[in-house]
Order: structure tokens, then sequence, then C-alpha cells
């Protein structure tokens, strides 16, 4: 270095640091960030922006929807704490990279500036490179505090849900059991399914035309009662969700943006039989890494993902959303699972021998077509795995603290030992039940297959409104976020 650059860093005039990135490979369809570099040039022209190389593999735009890449970025205080970095509303570029062939982009900043959505703006189905210039918002960013920070920028893969009716429950009755939604008749006798037409709010009862569903334990499927308010996000309006659960590798970078005394209570799960479970996180000189980091995320609790939500400026799923990511308009057929079949004889998407979630079929998603989800395990929007890995853990209506959930999102920042804090949100912490399971799980090799190991039917509840939070084998969590905020 020269000293005539060395003054200009000194003086503020120049200051061009290339910074290190998450690069972790998340799950079949390999999200990167490479190559980040940070621009502050306040005594030139004002710029505060970074640039940096996003890319996946099998990525699409067709006239059902699309997926998307949600992008966030970090100030990290070497382990002693974080700061979510706020994006300008506007000035976001893709730059040209020699060479490379990209198809024009559309780049969605959220209202609240904490993050972004990156998609194909026009039909497409391929793998994609492109280079971003990301405007920061100069308010966020002060040199004297954050001049030594270390800047990460993060990915996650998600999948567009567009606006629309749909419906609950499943014509086969034998559903009933599992505490299955139904349209009420009279006295609650079934009459029919629940059509979805709107955000508004939803009587639950056994009265003529009310949603209801039948509880053998208040503690498994619910308690009955409603109404759900037009507040709760029922899955009519668009929204995005993660297009994998949260993954090992996914989870251990953010361990790694914590403050040391975070990690204590957001990695409390590596017990005496982690490690022969599927669970592969472990500290190595300091730093948490995955031995499997495209494995599912499991043994977190439900605050655990409420936390990892709130950090990357998403929020839970509900599990009226779990139901339309799943079939989508589709009209449900009897004891259907997300793949829109009620057979899983041709998945060929399943834990293997090694613990390993994948295709046993050698086969990559580039093939995966509305005909081959049975194959993929495919949801109607092409979400992966809402059946067959690990519980889908989803904000109930069963429960009154579920029901009071409004749907905001994570702002980045995460409370005292490292807990989200979102007030509508039914936190374990505070003692609140208001989240349950769907979708079924794998627990271990050689067990029975049954109605929850590890499919169940889109429509099952019989642990829908049950807020059990100790850590297990089979639990997972999928992160979600409204569209258009």
């Amino acid at each position: 270095m020269t000293s005539k650059t060395k003054a200009a860093l000194r003086n503020g005039l120049l200051t061009l640091v290339v910074l290190l990135a998450c690069a972790t490979t998340l799950r079949a369809n390999d999200l990167r960030i490479d190559n980040v570099q940070f621009v502050n040039r306040p005594g030139a022209t004002g710029e505060l922006r970074v640039v940096f190389d996003l890319s996946w593999r099998n990525a699409w735009h067709t006239e059902r929807n699309h997926d998307a890449a949600w992008i966030f970025l970090k100030l990290i205080y070497g382990g002693q704490g974080l700061r979510h970095v706020t994006l300008a509303p506007d000035g976001h570029r893709v730059l040209d990279i020699p060479g490379v062939d990209a198809p024009s982009a559309q780049i969605d900043v959220g209202r609240d500036s904490t993050g972004f959505f990156i998609y194909p703006a026009e039909p497409f189905r391929g793998d994609i490179r492109w280079r971003l210039s990301v405007q920061l918002d100069p308010a966020s960013y002060n040199p004297r505090r954050d001049g030594q920070a270390r800047l990460e920028v993060f990915g996650i893969e998600m999948v567009y849900i567009p606006p629309g009716p749909f419906v609950l429950g499943d014509p086969d009755t034998t559903a009933l059991n599992f505490g299955a939604f139904y349209r009420s008749g009279e006295g609650g006798v079934p009459d029919g399914l629940v059509e979805i037409t709107s955000e508004a709010a939803l009587p639950v009862g056994p009265a003529p035309g009310q949603l209801y569903y039948r509880s053998q334990t208040q503690e498994y499927q619910g308690d009955q009662q409603g109404p759900v308010p037009a507040a709760f996000p029922k899955g009519f309006e668009a929204f995005y969700v993660m297009k994998y659960e949260i993954t090992q590798g996914q989870y251990a970078a953010f361990l790694n943006t914590l403050p040391d005394n975070y990690t204590f209570e957001r990695f409390s799960f590596g017990g005496r039989t982690y490690a022969g479970k599927r669970g592969t996180i472990r500290l190595e000189e300091g730093r948490y890494v995955a031995g499997s980091p495209q494995r599912p995320l499991n043994f977190s609790s439900w605050d655990d993902g409420l936390a990892f939500a709130d950090w990357a400026a998403l929020r839970p799923m509900t599990e009226f959303e779990f139901t339309k990511a799943s079939r989508g308009p589709e009209k449900p057929l009897p004891g259907a699972f997300p793949w829109g079949t009620a057979s899983f004889d041709g998945l060929a998407r399943v834990v293997g021998p090694d613990d390993e979630l994948g295709m046993e079929n050698g086969w990559d998603e580039s093939r995966l077509t509305d005909v081959t989800r049975p194959v993929f395990g495919a949801s109607y929007f092409w979400v992966m795995d809402l059946a067959g890995s690990v519980w889908e853990r989803v904000v109930t209506i069963g429960q009154a603290d579920g029901r009071a959930f409004t749907g905001t999102h994570g702002d980045g920042r995460i409370g005292q030992r490292g807990r989200a804090t979102n007030d509508d949100w039914p936190h374990d912490y505070l003692g609140r039940e208001g989240h349950g399971y769907r979708g079924g799980g794998f627990y271990d090799q050689g067990r029975a297959i049954s109605d929850f190991n590890p499919y169940s039917p889109i429509a099952y509840r019989r642990f829908g409104g049950w807020a059990g939070s100790y850590p297990h084998r089979a639990y997972g969590f999928r992160c979600a976020r409204t569209a258009g905020m």
C-alpha cells in the first residue's frame, strides 16, 4: 500500500474494503454469495454500497410463480454484537459480468428496508449468476462505530406464493379424526370443506357455515375457539416461504454472528445423543461449523426458530399458509400429500442410510416439473419437503396465543439472550402456546412408516395445536415473509 493510499484511508476520502461473505451452500440449489466488496467513498461521490456476486441453480419464473433470493446484510463486531444493515429504497443495480449471460432481474426492497427479494423479471428456467451493487442507507453506517466491523451478506432461497383462494380440509373423512378443518353444519356436523377467499376474519365453531374441527384433546388439536382475526395471515394474500427448511449450515452461520453470551441460549441442544441423531453443528476454533451444512436443522426449539426468523427479517409461517403452499388452488384429493397424490411410492427424495436428505435416483432439480412433482416431493408451487423431512412448526389457530399473531416481520435485531422480540409472536419464553406441527417428520432409520413418520397428508392436524417445545430429532423450522411488505 502506498503512502498516498494510506493517507486517503486515514482521511476518509476513499475506503474500499474487501470483506468476507457468507458463501454457504444452501441445499440442493447451491445459493452462493461471493466476492463481496464494501465501497465507502464519502469524500468523492458519497457512495455507500456493497458489490457481490449472487448465484443459484435451477431458478425459475413461470406463469404460476417464481423462486427468489432474500438478501440481507449484517455488521459483525467480533463476538461482541451485531447490527442489521438498513438498505436505501432505490439505487440498486445489476452489473455486467464479462462472459456471463444472465436474465434481467427484478429487485423488490422490503418496505422496512431490512432486505430485498431478487428474481428473474421474465419467464426463465436455469442457473443464475448476477453481480449486484446494493445501496446502503447512509444513516445506518457510522465510520467511527462501524469501521472495524465485519460485513456479511446472507441469502436464503424463497418461493413466491401468489394471491388467491384455496381450500382447507380433506374430502376423506378419515382426516376428521386427525383434527382436519371442515365447514360446520348444524351442531358441528361436517358439511364440506372450507374455502379461503379473503383475509377477512373467520368465525370458528359448530354453527352452520363456520370453520370447525374435531379436537380429541385441546392440547394437541386446539381449543375449537375463534374467531381467527382478520390480521392473522391466512394465505390468501401473496407471501414468500423458504424453499427448504432452515439447514444446519444456515443455523451455524446465524450462531457465528451472535454475541458470545447469546450463543449459550441459542445453541443449547448439543446433548449426548445429538451427533447420533443427525445433528452435525459443533465448535471448531471458536466458530460453529456444520459437518453436513445441507442437512435440515433439527433439535432446535420453537424459540430458536423464531430467533432465526427475527435475525433474518422474516417471520414464522401459519398453518393456513402451510396448506396454501402445499396444494395451491388445486381441488383437494383424498389423503393427498403436498406433491399432489395420496401415495409416496414414486418418491425419490428421501432420507438415505447416510442420514442425508436427497434424490436417491440422482436427479437434480432441473428435472422438476408439474409432472415430476411426486418424484421430488415438491408442492404445487415447487416448495420442497413440506412432508417427509422434519416436522413443520407453524403458528396455529388452535390456541389463543396463535390467533393473536398478526404477521409482523422480524427487524433483523434480536433481543437479550438472543431472543426474538415481536410482540405478536407466540414466544415460548413468555409462556405462550401458539404453535403446532404439520407435515410429518423423519424419526429414525428403519422405523415403520405411519401417518406421521415421515409423511403426513396436508390436512392432518394431529399435533396442529400442540406447543411442545423441547428439541427433537424430527422437528424443524421454515420461515416466511409477506410479499410487498
